[in-house]
């Protein structure tokens, strides 16, 4: 299926591991240029983006300093003559029970899963309706906007949470503009932000997936691909589970 990407331009948050470099290289393959964001993972971007055909520009980033978020739009913007597509894909998964994580922990997480995305999502917006054109906008939220989390990670599921929100809201005010926005939310997947959970506790994760096992990055970056396609012009606010049944929303 020609999913119409060739020739677009897309900044990809998180890009170096996980369902973020699984992406990268999907877009990639369809034609698009790509800004690959990273934050510590250097060598791993550059290697990826040197083995790709095509163009991937890496840029490094924390996104959890409003003016590396901020930095991060304008050099993609600059390296890429544009953007069509933004993708929200870094997250942060710190573990902490309610009673023990300090404002630090619960700041860092709000702003790199939640505020980041509110940021990038307003540049991008003004962007592309400054020299109206239409866009793509994907946020990659989780299950555990919906089902709340039970395992020392509130922060994480409340940033989640305002993510699916935000998305409905960006969606109802720029519908008229060719601006869609949607959300993916993910359940267990093999990534290296969960890798240390999945090596202790891995029968425990994968009891809780009616499909019965733990995606791959691969299989959750096909869906992601045809969401800032051209295919899915007529989607906008609208959260599409790929949870494997954990969220079954």
């Amino acid at each position: 299926m020609d999913l119409h990407l060739n020739g677009k331009r897309a900044l990809v948050t998180g890009g170096a591991s996980g369902m973020g470099a699984a992406l990268v290289k999907l877009l990639a393959e369809e034609g698009a240029s790509v800004a690959l964001n990273y934050r510590s993972r250097e060598d791993e971007a550059r290697a990826m983006a040197d083995s790709i055909d095509g163009t991937v520009v890496p840029i490094h980033a924390d996104l959890s300093q409003r003016d590396q978020t901020r930095n991060l739009f304008d050099k993609s913007v600059e390296a890429l003559g544009g953007l069509d597509i933004l993708v929200n894909n870094a997250g942060l998964w710190l573990t902490a029970n309610i009673g023990e994580f300090d404002e630090k922990l619960w700041d860092d997480t709000i702003e790199v899963n939640l505020g980041a995305p509110m940021l990038l999502s307003q540049l991008f917006i003004s962007h592309c309706t400054g020299q109206e054109r239409p866009g793509r906008i994907l946020n990659i939220t989780s299950q555990a906007a919906f089902r709340g989390s039970s395992t020392g990670h509130v922060p994480y599921a409340t940033a989640k949470g305002g993510l699916v929100t935000m998305t409905r809201s960006l969606a109802r005010e720029m519908g008229n503009n060719g601006i869609t926005v949607n959300c993916l939310a993910i359940g267990t997947m093999e990534s290296p932000m969960i890798a240390d959970a999945l090596e202790d506790k891995r029968e425990f994760y994968e009891a809780r997936i009616p499909i019965g096992y733990v995606a791959s990055a691969e299989q959750i970056a096909s869906v992601a691909t045809f969401l800032v396609s051209e295919k899915s012009g007529y989607m906008t606010g609208a959260t599409i589970d790929v949870s494997g049944g954990q969220l079954l929303h």
